[in-house]
């Protein structure tokens, strides 16, 4: 059964010693345990020990939450900046260029797609709505399972077997990617944000700025994800 890991994120707890506790989102497990893969907790962890996981595991998935810091892609703090967690921008960045340099299947969602993008030189929007994009509020009110605007591919690679050529998404974020660097995009929303990236020359490196996640009827993404790592744990075989 392939090995994915999830990056963490945190939560504070205790009532005396207010210590961390890092974890996944449940809606992350179910789906990769539905696509037949066994998850894989990533906390914090000093660069060697963290390289010696990765290299174990047959697939990474960056899960969204909160803002990047701008620091990362050369700016300063937005007005609208949220909240930023540099223990979590640490981990994720080095597992991301871990990834992309030694072939390791990666799906980085939302937040893990900006993430996935940034630690290969690309650069962010940090506020969707001050750059100019007021055509669609990207940060939708409606309940999780609600699809919300339009997406439209480029090329039928991964998302057209699934999806089809132009199909719709539910969208909770108000940063995105800016300038993909050595990314080419595959998706934009009609706004011309974009809405799936991907490497090439590497065997599945996707970021995608929605959160199929919430929403069953995508989970043929995490399929997709399986599907690779299991490629390269029958290759390590």
């Amino acid at each position: 059964m392939p090995l994915v890991g999830v990056t963490s994120q945190t939560a504070r707890t205790g009532r005396v010693n207010v210590t961390p506790v890092w974890g996944v989102r449940e809606p992350y497990r179910a789906a990769l345990e539905a696509a037949g893969a066994s998850v894989v907790v990533l906390p914090p962890q000093p660069g060697p020990q963290l390289e010696a996981v990765l290299a174990r595991l047959d697939a990474l998935l960056l899960p969204g939450g909160a803002d990047l810091d701008p620091h990362h892609f050369g700016e300063e703090p937005h007005p609208r900046l949220g909240q930023v967690d540099p223990e979590r921008d640490a981990l994720e960045l080095a597992a991301a260029r871990w990834a992309a340099e030694h072939g390791l299947p990666t799906l980085g969602v939302c937040r893990g797609a900006q993430v996935g993008a940034v630690a290969l030189g690309a650069s962010l929007y940090q506020d969707l709505e001050s750059a100019g994009f007021n055509e669609i509020n990207h940060d939708q009110s409606a309940p999780a399972p609600a699809l919300w605007h339009s997406v439209a591919l480029h090329e039928d690679r991964w998302l057209a077997s699934l999806f089809g050529r132009r199909f719709r998404v539910n969208s909770y974020h108000h940063q995105a990617i800016r300038d993909p660097g050595p990314l080419r995009v595959l998706a934009e929303a009609p706004d011309g944000v974009i809405e799936a990236a991907y490497l090439p020359d590497h065997p599945f490196y996707l970021l995608i700025q929605w959160h199929p996640e919430l929403l069953p009827s995508h989970w043929g993404l995490f399929e997709l994800l399986v599907r690779a790592s299991g490629t390269r744990h029958a290759a390590a075989d």
